[in-house]
């Protein structure tokens, strides 16, 4: 489906459902509704994936954290959408081994991590059901202190007992997987628009019946129906709904770090002063560095170069072997993201999802359908996106992005649709010739070739 297309079939119709917002979270929406048989179509306010989605750590987590609060469901729930990701897009993934060293301490020591580690045993018997060999999950384990000082010389510092040891998956090509939810969403009949902004709500009395929106290439206003409206905008969540009702979600800001380190093949955990669980994710090569967060004040909601300074500061405090420096740092992740996960239909029409975590999305996306489901009167139809091969393909080139992909600027096309500028900033030789090759499909001029680059370095910059 070409954006033009797309555009024209938004106003061609009651849709069974829309999806304001196109994250991992919308997306999964859009694909569940979508693959059950709804008619189902999907706005973003910019690109697809662009937000919380493109900057996240890379890493899909089994839950081992939520034992430590004995949250039994979620680490159940975090197993089996890892499990997932493993059936559906095996080749967009791979098993990273993790490794925290350990010190003296009654919650936090070897003591400790083994009986958690006893607990997910139990709790994640069935982890690898099914699985290829390459993608079975080892149970995780404590090293004695000889036997980390052995293996990973760099951690033998005064206090160091031993270490956990544990594996989980990091997305290889992380926005190719989040663009596939999109793909599978539109080879089921999905309509899917990108910068096209909800304005307001669609009235139908009291009840939400579509959405108001804007056409941000030509500023044309547009008059979306829906039948059921679903606000999955991410850190626009709060904005678009006006005088709904709706409480509005608590947002906070998350950021991570793109650096220039070479990495190794584990990646590695400390505790900062402040209490906080950092982890250095080796990714493309790179160190990437995760995940700060803080709480997001109604008037500072964008990470500032204050922020990034402060957790900077942190991280040398956390991994004192390596002084990281501001220059150290080719891309800083940033966004807003929802404190906690939500799913509200108390307004007539109209489901708020907020959604904290990408390894769940899709368990997500499947409880809202069932709901969707309900709301319209229908017997509900099995869902199947647990067990259905995703779209993925790791790889495409310009001019497949701009022919096949939506790909409206530059920045989609070296940013979100290929690895160009996964890193970092292209050069400016490879800006150039990625400006002339998307142009030439676009239509653009010279002078819009060269907005386009400038729009790109604004983005690094910016970041």
């Amino acid at each position: 489906m070409t954006r033009q297309a797309g555009l024209g079939l938004l106003t061609a119709r009651t849709f069974d459902v829309l999806v304001v917002g196109g994250g991992v979270y919308g997306l999964t929406i859009a694909y569940d509704c979508a693959q059950r048989g709804l008619s189902a179509a999907l706005i973003d306010r910019g690109d697809f994936g662009s937000g919380a989605s493109f900057n996240h750590l890379r890493t899909l987590h089994g839950g081992l954290r939520y034992l430590q609060t004995l949250d039994i469901g979620r680490a159940r729930e975090s197993l089996r959408e890892r499990r997932t990701f493993a059936r559906i897009a095996p080749d967009a993934i791979r098993l990273q081994p993790f490794v925290l060293p350990l010190g003296h301490s009654l919650t936090r020591g070897t003591v400790a991590m083994r009986a958690g580690f006893a607990l997910d045993r139990l709790v994640a018997f069935d982890r690898n059901q099914g699985l290829p060999p390459a993608l079975r999950v080892p149970a995780g384990a404590v090293l004695s202190r000889s036997e980390t000082v052995r293996r990973f010389p760099n951690l033998d510092t005064p206090g160091l007992t031993g270490a956990a040891m544990w594996h989980d998956y990091v997305s290889t090509e992380s926005d190719r997987l989040t663009l596939s939810f999109g793909l599978a969403a539109v080879a089921h009949g999905a309509v899917l628009v990108n910068y096209v902004a909800a304005t307001a709500p669609r009235r139908d009395g009291a009840r939400v019946s579509g959405v108001h929106a804007a056409d941000g290439p030509s500023g044309s206003a547009l008059d979306i129906a829906a039948r059921i409206t679903i606000n999955a905008a991410g850190a626009g969540v709060n904005g678009w709904t006006g005088a709904t009702g709706a409480d509005a979600i608590p947002l906070m800001k998350a950021m991570n770090l793109v650096t220039r380190r070479e990495a190794g093949y584990v990646a590695l955990g400390a505790r900062s002063r402040s209490g906080r669980n950092l982890f250095q994710v080796p990714w493309r090569n790179r160190v990437l560095f995760g995940t700060w967060e803080a709480d997001a004040g109604e008037h500072e909601a964008a990470v500032t170069e204050a922020d990034v300074a402060a957790f900077i500061a942190e991280i040398n405090q956390a991994f004192p072997s390596g002084e990281l420096t501001r220059a150290g740092v080719t891309l800083v992740h940033r966004g807003l993201v929802p404190r906690h996960e939500r799913i509200d239909d108390r307004i007539d029409g109209l489901i708020t999802v907020a959604g904290t975590k990408y390894t769940t999305a899709r368990a997500v996306a499947e409880r809202v359908t069932n709901l969707v489901f309900k709301k319209l009167g229908r017997e509900v139809v099995p869902c199947r996106t647990a067990a259905a091969p995703l779209p993925f393909k790791g790889s495409v080139d310009l001019m497949e992005a701009v022919r096949d992909e939506m790909v409206v600027t530059l920045a989609d096309a070296v940013i979100r649709r290929t690895p160009m500028g996964a890193l970092g900033c292209p050069d400016e030789a490879e800006l150039t010739q990625a400006a002339a090759t998307v142009g030439a499909g676009l239509g653009w001029s010279p002078e819009r070739m060269q907005q386009e680059i400038a729009d790109v370095r604004r983005f690094y910059s910016q970041m």
